[in-house]
């Protein structure tokens, strides 16, 4: 009977111990990813595509949801340039899911922007974007690969 009460107790023991560091490394992951989506913003918002593309690897994937692919940091700081020309601003993210260990991570999002005013009515676009985030050779997070699309 204490050999099973003994086992009993290890068994829960190891459950708590493994879910409760499964739940920390939830809790790094999201507080990790929501500081990129807000630097993301920031450098979005105040139109900086250079401070932006240098959140991206060298070699990063991104695909703006029109069926093209871009890589590289150069063509990811292009079309950041062709969206502030044409007036976007006020980007917001809200995560939807996030997962990763401390290697990779991974979110899926909420996004939304606006665009410039015509004829007094301000547009506004959003959709639904996914990232993945691997460490540099510094050690820092940057986006390796990163999608959306666009539907209201």
């Amino acid at each position: 009977m204490k050999s099973l009460i003994k086992t009993t107790l290890a068994i829960i023991a190891f459950c708590l111990v493994t879910t409760g560091s499964a739940f920390a490394e939830d809790a790094v992951a999201k507080t990790t990813v929501e500081a990129l989506n807000n630097s993301w913003n920031k450098a979005f918002n105040n139109s900086d595509a250079g401070l932006l593309a240098s959140l991206y690897a060298e070699n990063a994937v991104l695909s703006p949801g029109n069926g093209k692919v871009l890589s590289g940091r150069a063509d990811i700081e292009n079309l950041f340039k062709s969206f502030f020309a044409a007036g976007l601003n006020n980007h917001k993210l809200e995560i939807v899911t996030v997962d990763g260990d401390d290697k990779t991570l991974y979110q899926v999002a909420k996004w939304s922007a606006s665009g410039a005013e015509k004829d007094g009515v301000t547009a506004t676009y959003g959709g639904i974007t996914t990232s993945v985030y691997k460490r540099d050779v510094n050690g820092n997070w940057v986006a390796r690969t990163h999608i959306w699309n666009a539907g209201n």
